[in-house]
């Protein structure tokens, strides 16, 4: 059987950027004892999934997991190990910079952290403090270096849109972050979510400012030897997320903690999202329940459809043979019309063995994801 993915979600922050939409609460770190020794537990209630099948990606995100202390990090960790079979290839923990040190770095390294992803967003002091970020760029610069020696897979993480920001300012910040070299840079779009602060008084980039920063990452990071794998993802050779291509190439995943999603095979293909609130997961768990909020079992149709959208988001795009021993049926030849017309509005390649998005088809994703599905 295939290996599964292992999501853990640590809900704690130490304050909410104004952007943030994710499910994650500021001031609640005197939780995180009780918490860990839930997620462990939830592991436990996996184990008919966890017991056959082998784990080889862990990524434990948030929130802030860089806020756990060491002791806790390496209870989390170990407790996991005993309640899974890891044959890990890859281990990501997130970290904002003004929450890494060396103690906690060497904690990640002891319990088998491979792959570390810091959040910077931004090298220009003044737009941090524009989106409530809580470091500068000094503390990513002296976390960045910390880390360095001790892992030699960092992603960092930088946004386009911001307040403030221009082309040039991001241009500015992804020349800063090529300075130490990552083996992998997610460049992301803002995105102003109902109800997060900053969409209270600002409207955006323009879509031609945004496209252009857009276009100016994909540009600089090809030229600088990282592969554009992915819309918002660009990795050396070698160093793409493993973790995050299960999500995008319909891999098994368990999702631990609160908010966490899941997607397994249980005779039906089953998505699966845990409660969000903080104090209802760790009460359910510790009743020895499952903390699902919402389960939805997947149709062919909807296999089908989340098949398209997924793969039309790397770059590598859709494989005729791969994707005819999965369903049945010739991709070519069910959606033909739909190919000739992305291919001649310039959103995909075509050739004897697939499709592949364009950077103008990532520009146009939504509209060449309809392409395919309206016609399902």
């Amino acid at each position: 059987m295939e290996p599964l993915g292992l999501y853990v979600h640590i809900p704690f922050c130490r304050r909410k950027c104004f952007y943030c939409d994710f499910v994650s609460y500021p001031g609640k770190e005197a939780l995180a004892d009780g918490y860990i020794e839930a997620v462990i537990k939830e592991a436990v209630l996996y184990k008919e999934y966890l017991e056959k099948r082998s784990v080889d990606t862990l990524f434990i995100g948030g929130g802030t997991p860089s806020l756990l202390s060491p002791k806790q990090f390496l209870r989390l960790v170990s407790g996991l190990g005993a309640a899974c079979r890891f044959d890990l290839n890859e281990a990501t923990a997130e970290a904002n910079p003004e929450t890494l040190d060396e103690e906690k770095i060497d904690a990640y390294a002891r319990a088998g952290i491979s792959r570390l992803s810091v959040g910077l967003q931004s090298h220009d002091d003044g737009i941090l403090r524009r989106i409530g970020r809580a470091h500068a760029f000094r503390d990513f610069a002296k976390a960045y270096e910390t880390a360095a020696k001790r892992f030699s897979n960092i992603n960092v993480d930088v946004i386009f849109g911001l307040p403030g920001q221009s082309s040039e300012s991001f241009v500015s910040t992804l020349e800063a972050v090529l300075n130490f070299s990552p083996q992998h840079i997610s460049a992301y779009s803002l995105k102003l979510e109902p109800g997060t602060a900053l969409a209270e008084g600002y409207e955006g980039a323009s879509e031609e400012t945004d496209r252009r920063m857009y276009h100016a990452a994909a540009r600089i990071l090809s030229e600088r030897g990282y592969r554009h794998y992915e819309t918002s993802n660009f990795a050396r050779p070698g160093f793409e997320c493993a973790h995050n291509l299960k999500y995008w190439t319909g891999a098994e995943y368990v999702g631990l903690g609160a908010a966490a999603h899941s997607y397994i095979t249980d005779g039906v293909h089953k998505r699966r999202a845990n409660t969000r609130s903080l104090e209802g997961y760790i009460a359910a768990v510790n009743r020895g329940e499952k903390p699902v909020a919402e389960e939805t079992v997947l149709s062919e149709t909807d296999i089908l459809t989340e098949y398209i959208m997924l793969r039309l988001r790397l770059k590598s795009g859709i494989d005729f043979a791969g994707f005819e021993k999965r369903f049945g049926f010739s991709f070519a030849d069910r959606f033909a019309e739909q190919i000739e017309t992305a291919k001649k509005a310039g959103l995909i390649e075509r050739d004897e063995h697939g499709i592949y998005p364009t950077l103008s088809g990532f520009d146009l994703q939504n509209a060449l994801i309809c392409e395919f599905v309206n016609a399902i």
